[in-house]
């Protein structure tokens, strides 16, 4: 940890005498602001393919919302619900556009004003020449209602509760804080991490049919005009995938992190260095400490070292590279930390003991209207032995099409992923590519595939229609009937142990399926006030039933959710 400070200190040390360039946090990665500038990405209207490392940063989105502005107040051909959203957009991101010279920017529909807190944009802002601070509250209210499965009828309430403050000093330092309290209450029993439904969750405190739990992340930035460092808490996503990505997604926790950004030219950058959470249970025994008569235990130690290249081709085309090494039970390694580290190399000569992963993505936009991407995942490589055991792989394609069959305000995607055995896992369960008991990777897990398709409807900005539809194959372990474990790579927890077969086959083991049907409609009277009605019914066969018997089964969920703020 001393490294990981003082790596930041001589950076800040460096830049302290430029001026920046972007000190504005992070927009978090369930904004919807994202789902606007793929729609606009696929028709076309950017210079460059916009880049797959998320989250972008509040100035980074607005240079994306200023092109699409700047082309739609030209005449370019917009629907009224188009038109409609990027009204929001434009007030929301108000001061970022501002300072990026649109004139526009400072006058924000009036309408949108309108039963916002206080009558304004945040419920306290305050700017000057040199500082401006936005405070919000957060808050999500949701009820489940789930039925089927050959279970008992459950209901679950989710109540969220917190708050949100960012702002800026000197165009040169950014900061961003968001914290929540929440309980998950249900009318049954929860006894253990797998019975809470909200997710992704860190530490819980389980009490009964009621169950508790918070999340706190921060955002420290240090901006120069040739690259930005900051210093946090947070959720990462990198890659064109759309339902999650191969290698980093935010289906996990926030974790601690370093991260660098640098981009020149059609050239994007980014080095991030994560502290990580083990999986629970995972105890440090050789820390075990008896004090004030009680036995005090500590985890065992976790880190993730990442970095990603990023190149246009050209207008329609970027090419992503990536590789990145998760490791534990030591000290953050300083052959890891270095930018300009070849993670690979660097492995290597520590002597081949953590879990190293690479990949490549493209994407592309063939035709009018249509983004695709391919994605390839490797998992610890081993050069000139195609065939070798620890050759795993992952593979990802998917597409946009915006509008299809001239369906105004239409999004069509579809996607395919494929994990083979054994993927994410290691040899040591410490290296295991997860953060806390959730994959940092695809959430599907290995020994899996899913092909996935679902259709967007915007009747207006304020009220959309999402109908999906997807399949999805699990090769699981076997248990035998003494209890001995058959491990065919099919739980990125159990990595391949001295007494597994060196084979491996795709699906194989106890071969699970579910096809989920979901319907959900979206309301946003005022914005970031959302109502959300969805309704899901899963066909799965040959799972685990309560009892203890596989089976099959049908599950309907409906779920009903009010949010304010909840990014």
């Amino acid at each position: 940890m001393k490294r990981l400070f003082l790596f930041f200190v001589c950076f800040v040390f460096l830049v302290s005498a430029v001026s920046a360039d972007d000190p504005t946090s992070d927009v978090p990665l369930s904004h919807r602001v994202y789902r606007t500038l793929d729609r606009f990405e696929a028709r076309g209207w950017f210079d460059a393919p916009a880049s797959g490392v998320r989250p972008y940063t509040r100035r980074q989105a607005a240079r994306f919302l200023l092109r699409i502005l700047r082309r739609a107040d030209s005449g370019a051909s917009l629907s009224q619900t188009e038109r409609g959203i990027l009204d929001r957009h434009r007030a929301e991101f108000a001061g970022e556009l501002a300072r990026l010279g649109y004139a526009r920017a400072s006058s924000p529909p009036k309408r949108e004003m309108v039963g916002r807190l206080f009558g304004g944009d945040n419920l306290f802002a305050w700017q000057d020449s040199v500082a401006s601070v936005a405070i919000d509250p957060l808050f999500r209210q949701r009820v489940l209602l789930v039925r089927g499965g050959g279970r008992t009828a459950e209901t679950v309430s989710q109540t969220y509760v917190g708050g949100i403050v960012r702002g800026t000093f000197h165009n040169r330092v950014g900061f961003r804080i968001r914290h929540f309290e929440a309980r998950e209450w249900s009318t049954r029993m929860r006894t253990s991490r797998g019975d809470v439904v909200a997710r992704p969750i860190e530490d819980v405190q389980l009490k009964g049919k009621t169950v508790d739990f918070r999340e706190a992340a921060f955002q420290l930035i240090w901006a120069a005009p040739w690259f930005d460092l900051d210093i946090g808490k947070g959720s990462l996503d990198w890659g064109p995938g759309r339902t999650g990505n191969l290698f980093l997604t935010d289906h996990a926790p926030p974790f601690g992190l370093v991260r660098l950004r640098a981009s020149y030219g059609r050239v994007g950058f980014t080095h991030v260095v994560g502290l990580l959470r083990a999986r629970p249970g995972l105890i440090d025994s050789a820390r075990t400490r008896m004090d004030n008569g009680h036995v005090r235990t500590f985890l065992r130690s976790k880190h993730l070292v990442a970095h990603r290249v990023e190149i246009a081709l050209s207008r329609r085309v970027s090419l992503g590279l990536q590789e990145a090494v998760v490791y534990g039970d030591r000290r953050p390694e300083f052959l890891y930390l270095p930018p300009v580290t070849v993670l690979i190399a660097a492995q290597t000569y520590i002597g081949d003991r953590d879990n190293l992963i690479m990949g490549l993505d493209l994407s592309a936009r063939p035709a009018r209207n249509l983004r695709a991407y391919f994605a390839l995942f490797f998992d610890d490589l081993k050069k000139f032995s195609p065939g070798a055991f620890s050759n795993k792989f992952a593979l990802q394609v998917g597409f946009l099409w915006v509008d299809p069959f001239r369906l105004p305000d239409t999004d069509l995607q579809m996607e395919y992923i494929r994990l083979e055995p054994f993927v994410y896992s290691h040899h040591f369960d410490i290296n295991t590519h997860e953060h806390f008991d959730a994959l940092l990777g695809y959430p599907s897990g290995p020994n899996a595939d899913r092909i996935f398709g679902s259709v967007t409807h915007r009747f207006s900005p304020a009220l959309s229609l999402r109908v999906a539809l997807d399949r999805e194959r699990q090769g699981e372990n076997i248990l035998n009937p003494d209890g001995s474990l058959v491990n065919v790579g099919g739980d990125a927890e159990q990595g391949q142990r001295p007494l597994d077969p060196l084979t491996k086959r795709f699906m194989d083991g106890i071969r699970e399926t579910r096809t989920r049907l979901g319907v959900g409609v979206v309301y946003e009277p005022l914005r970031d006030l959302l109502f959300t009605l969805q309704y899901r019914a899963t066909a799965a066969g040959n799972v685990l039933l309560p009892g203890g018997n596989r089976g099959d089964g049908r599950i309907h969920t409906w779920t009903v959710t009010a949010d304010f703020n909840f990014f």
